[in-house]
């Protein structure tokens, strides 16, 4: 029987990193960094967990050389830290970090749906990923709800023809994505809540309304403080 990893934040990494499965066709040190974002970011790596990055190749079954990219990246969006005499941890959640991260969604992210008012949806490449939302949400499966608003956000950027923009999202959205996996596990309806914005969202672009597309979109994004507060989650 495999031997467990536990390290001294009392992680089960064995379990934590369970479930990665690396493409050796494809570059790995993108998909570490992914693996372990997500993880980092739906709590399976809370805040404080050392990285090791021996145990980490190990559990992975990957090189160092892949893996310490993908650890440079995730230093580089802070979610990774170095503390004297620590060494690299998991950084806690950061309330400043967080705030910086809601204000350059937003300031991007609505400025994408006025784009949209302008030019229109692809709905042929919506209809999944609505699909999806609904019965997730319906289910109140935030996990699988999550999966599929990262893929909404994500279309519609692409719709909007400005990839450099999202790019510089996704290098600080990972702040939000923390307190929304928190929302969505631990507040009941929140997917439902999330879902019904997104509709509100896309009528508005369908009727060409600019300002009131990002008004929703605005509103939507500000929810994960709003509600975060009034849930006590407030104190990131």
């Amino acid at each position: 029987m495999p031997r467990v990893k536990q390290n001294k934040a009392g992680v089960d990494l064995t379990a934590a990193l369970a479930g990665i499965r690396i493409d050796r066709g494809q570059a790995i040190g993108p998909q570490i960094y992914e693996a372990l974002r997500h993880r980092i970011v739906d709590g399976r790596l809370p805040g404080g967990t050392p990285i090791h990055e021996g145990e980490i190749a190990d559990l992975c079954f990957v090189s160092r050389t892949p893996l310490r990219a993908a650890l440079q990246q995730l230093v580089g969006e802070g979610l990774i830290v170095t503390r004297p005499q620590v060494g690299s941890i998991v950084a806690p959640r950061d309330r400043r970090r967080f705030l910086e991260a809601l204000f350059v969604r937003s300031a991007i992210e609505c400025r994408i749906v006025r784009r949209l008012a302008e030019r229109g949806l692809d709905e042929v490449a919506l209809r999944p990923i609505l699909i999806r939302q609904e019965v997730a949400a319906r289910a109140d499966d935030y996990a699988t709800f999550f999966d599929a608003d990262e893929d909404f956000h994500a279309l519609l950027a692409s719709m909007a023809d400005v990839p450099n923009a999202w790019q510089l999202v996704q290098s600080v959205k990972s702040h939000v994505d923390r307190e929304r996996f928190i929302l969505m596990s631990s507040i009941r309806g929140r997917s439902q809540r999330a879902f019904e914005d997104h509709l509100r969202i896309l009528n508005a672009i369908r009727a060409g309304d600019g300002d009131r597309a990002a008004a929703e979109m605005a509103a939507h994004i500000d929810s994960v403080l709003q509600q975060g507060t009034a849930a006590g989650e407030g104190d990131v």
